[in-house]
């Protein structure tokens, strides 16, 4: 029996090892400002898509969605096997919280001290066959309306 194998296998072998997976849980995850106070505007929301995008990708997190209203957040997103949405949710929180405190005080100062999330997260897991319906409904859930016409 011949053991060697194809010249583009062998490479591949000879490379770092990943374990190869098929499963992936999908989780929507929000979480809420200190209070459910009203304090995140436009300027912060754009800057937290952006981090929430770079640590998920930082991470391994195969970020789907996010939307972000003016007291809470939505993520969407999917994990591997070794992977736990714990973990990935403290990432997220902490590094985003931390960062938009010092970018923004004046989040301080409307919060009333050091903490931006409330401690608590909610997390459902999404079935493969949801996901094109869930991600529909976040792109749709906090899009600011449009201007409507003035009467002449």
């Amino acid at each position: 029996m011949d053991r060697t194998f194809a010249p583009r296998v062998s490479a591949a072998l000879l490379g770092r090892w990943e374990p190869v997976y098929r499963s992936r849980l999908h989780y929507l995850v929000t979480w809420n400002t200190r209070g459910r106070k009203p304090v995140l505007k436009d300027r912060h929301l754009q800057v937290l898509g952006e981090m929430i995008t770079d640590l998920c990708e930082e991470r391994g997190i195969a970020l789907l969605e996010v939307a972000a209203a003016h007291d809470h957040v939505h993520v969407l997103f999917g994990l591997g096997p070794a992977q736990n949405v714990a973990s990935s949710v403290r990432e997220l929180k902490g590094k985003t919280g931390l960062t938009l405190m010092s970018r923004f005080p004046e989040l301080r100062v409307w919060l009333g001290g050091n903490l931006m999330w409330d401690e608590r997260y909610s997390a459902e897991t999404v079935s493969p066959a949801r996901l094109p319906k869930v991600q529909s409904r976040l792109r749709t859930l906090h899009v600011p309306p449009l201007p409507l016409a003035q009467a002449s």
